[in-house]
């Protein structure tokens, strides 16, 4: 195989490097991004359930309340009715105390039951609409972690199809070139193929030697920077001619752009 077909393999080769690892940077992602829709949800959550325990908190009390003020009146009644059947001034002045101390505590709790109700009145309203929006904000955190497990999902596969061509574009090239391209590869971080421009490597900024350049812009070999050891290669040698009845240039199958500076 001429290099030329070599670099073109290199090239797809480090294409489908980068889409791999910005599939498995989404797959890695996706718990924190999870864990950020759900911690917004229990920030709002939050509020909705405070409003509901307090609402909660004083229906219980209006309905214990009520239940005993039912028996406190029942034991006025009671004194009431025994006020009519005491004997002497003693038994008399006891249940007056009595039938006093029932009215104290019927006062205390009807007026409990009054600013209970009054603040579940202004509660109730605020909760109904508290309650609608915590259903929308549910029914969206939804959406997003789907969405979310859907890229995952896609990404998955991505990586899947990426590693079986990327295998395929290796076995056709000699071993000790893809041998060389994974070690490169994983000292430079995933980056192993980078352009030259006006004799200089676009990574690094070393220049080339003249015969080596020569050689890299007519791919008739393959070479690596002295300085950062990436391979290198001249984007118009490895661009297509454009067809005569194209009305522009091809895009050119190393256009993309590199992180550190090169392009692959």
């Amino acid at each position: 195989m001429e290099a030329k077909e070599q670099l073109l393999r290199m090239v797809r080769i480090q294409e489908l490097a980068i889409e791999i690892a910005d599939a498995q940077a989404v797959i890695e992602n996706a718990p924190n991004r999870m864990d950020e829709i759900e911690e917004r949800f229990r920030d709002r959550n939050t509020e909705y359930v405070a409003l509901k325990d307090r609402f909660d908190e004083i229906e219980k009390d209006l309905r214990e309340r009520n239940a005993e003020l039912a028996e406190l009146e029942e034991s006025k009644k009671k004194y009431t009715h025994d006020l009519m059947q005491v004997q002497n001034q003693r038994e008399y002045a006891a249940t007056l105390k009595e039938i006093d101390s029932v009215k104290a505590r019927i006062a205390e709790h009807e007026e409990a039951v009054i600013r209970g109700m009054e603040e579940n009145e202004s509660l109730g309203p605020q909760l109904e609409n508290f309650s609608a929006a915590i259903e929308v904000e549910r029914k969206k955190v939804g959406e997003e972690r789907a969405e979310v497990e859907k890229e995952v999902a896609d990404a998955r596969d991505k990586v899947a199809r990426g590693q079986e061509e990327r295998q395929r574009l290796e076995v056709e090239l000699p071993s000790s070139l893809a041998h060389n391209i994974r070690r490169v590869e994983e000292l430079r971080q995933g980056r192993f193929l980078v352009k030259i421009e006006d004799g200089m490597c676009q990574a690094c900024y070393v220049r080339i030697r003249p015969q080596a350049a020569q050689e890299i812009r007519l791919a008739s070999h393959i070479h690596a920077c002295s300085q950062c050891r990436r391979f290198l290669f001249y984007e118009p040698s490895l661009t297509p001619a454009p067809a005569a009845e194209s009305p522009g240039p091809e895009k050119s199958p190393a256009g993309v752009e590199a992180v550190d500076g090169g392009s692959v």
